[in-house]
């Protein structure tokens, strides 16, 4: 929900300042190492390399703080989870499951992991992209866990045709965005992968599984990338990212709801349709364009408040999908000054800590950031491993929104369509299904 959530500034309303709470901060990354012999050979291998472990996202299921660190580099443990214990330069990170899954060479474990979700049945889903920088060394896969029992309860290849751009194989990373499950034991699921560097998104239903284009749609507007601050050079990568299932909270029918990193363009597509392998999409486009701040992380409540970081600005802003963004402009978006965020790092995910209950109801859900002073476009290597680096920090969606625009709760109206959240029809030729090999 880039151009949503970022808004013109003029337009946005500061709030004052919100105390989150840091759980964890790190001058650099380390992890639970079997031995010190073993962390002596991954340094000396170079397979070990502090200013090149980065994380890229965060998933929070109970008391459990789950990191994800991109494989640009061949660094060890790509999936972690924060451990109880400590090192020289912060919380030590233990590889999740175990140190197996990490040191195997024959695929049978994980290769690289971006991004994490979590379902209402608590367990932690990954797409593992089977890349190492730009080698696919592995098959891509989706890989879900029971994470009381760390047992795999499921695994699926990813065929390699749906891994890349249908004309291009050199250009895809996938990434999960987003998984919607129904039924008691979550037995029926939906598993939405994001291709920001293939410009395209996989579906699997729990069956069958394809994948969708559109590079009109998916593709980084690369004539927006005119503010300083944003890359002028390989913005090829920034394609569709910020995939969500939007809540009953916003229309009658449930709509999906995208933006390529680089763009400051919205678009929604009704899930029912994209559950469909026929290719008889309706896209539709918000009539607000956003500022140039690029949204890197997002974060749906179950309230119905969507929460976003953003590159190269250390704060948050909100929007509750209750209300139209577009008139008058930028009325219901405000910003949020996150003093819980006092090194004023970029904010590169946010996630609602799901509590094991399953009471999560308005006001009462926990929100969770981890914070980097990494621009997102920038994942080569730490610049100076002698300040704090990145952060964990959490506090109530309550307490954050608290006398903003999201905070308000007028009644829903159940027959709101999209066209009343100024989102209309758009005519596009270029989406194309292929389906698995």
């Amino acid at each position: 929900m880039n151009l949503i959530l970022t808004g013109i500034l003029a337009f946005a309303a500061w709030t004052s300042a919100v105390e989150l709470e840091i759980l964890s901060e790190w001058y650099s990354l380390d992890y639970v190492w079997q031995n010190d012999s073993c962390k002596e050979d991954a340094i000396d291998s170079g397979l070990y390399n502090a200013s090149t472990i980065i994380p890229t996202d965060l998933q929070v299921i109970g008391e459990t703080y789950f990191i994800a660190i991109s494989r640009r580099h061949n660094n060890p443990a790509s999936l972690t989870k924060i451990s109880n214990q400590t090192g020289d330069d912060g919380s030590l990170l233990e590889p999740y499951p175990s140190w197996d899954w990490h040191t195997s060479d024959n695929c049978s474990g994980i290769t690289s992991v971006s991004k994490l979700a979590t379902d209402d049945c608590y367990r932690l889903w990954i797409v593992d992209s089977g890349k190492i920088g730009t080698e696919q060394v592995c098959d891509a896969q989706i890989i879900a866990f029971d994470t009381d029992t760390n047992e795999v309860l499921i695994r699926e290849t990813i065929p390699s045709n749906l891994t890349h751009h249908s004309t291009n194989s050199s250009r895809g990373r996938l990434e999960i965005q987003a998984v919607d499950t129904d039924g008691d034991s979550c037995e029926s699921v939906t598993v939405i992968i994001g291709d920001p560097e293939g410009y395209g998104m996989v579906i699997w239903n729990g069956v069958d599984m394809w994948r969708v284009e559109n590079d009109e749609i998916f593709s980084p507007n690369v004539t927006q990338a005119t503010d300083s601050q944003l890359p002028q050079s390989d913005t090829d990568n920034y394609g569709i990212s910020n995939i969500d299932i939007m809540p009953s909270s916003f229309v009658a029918e449930t709509y999906v709801t995208l933006n390529p990193l680089l763009s400051n363009d919205y678009f929604a597509v009704r899930l029912s349709e994209l559950l469909v392998e026929d290719g008889n999409l309706t896209w539709y486009k918000s009539n607000y364009t956003s500022g140039t701040n690029v949204v890197v992380s997002r974060v749906m409540t179950k309230s119905g408040v969507l929460i976003d970081g953003h590159a190269y600005w250390p704060n948050c802003s909100c929007w509750n999908n209750r209300y139209p963004t577009s008139v008058p402009e930028g009325q219901n978006v405000t910003w949020t000054n996150m003093t819980g965020n006092p090194y004023e790092q970029y904010t590169i995910a946010t996630k609602i800590r799901e509590e094991s209950d399953g009471e999560t109801n308005f006001w009462g859900e926990t929100y969770c950031q981890i914070t980097s002073s990494q621009v997102v476009f920038n994942l080569r290597s730490v610049e100076d491993l002698d300040r704090i680096n990145f952060a964990v920090s959490c506090g109530n969606v309550g307490y954050l929104i608290n006398g903003t625009v999201c905070e308000r709760l007028e009644p829903k109206s159940y027959n709101r369509t999209i066209e009343d959240t100024f989102m209309f029809e758009y005519a596009t030729n270029e989406t194309r299904i292929i389906s698995a090999l």
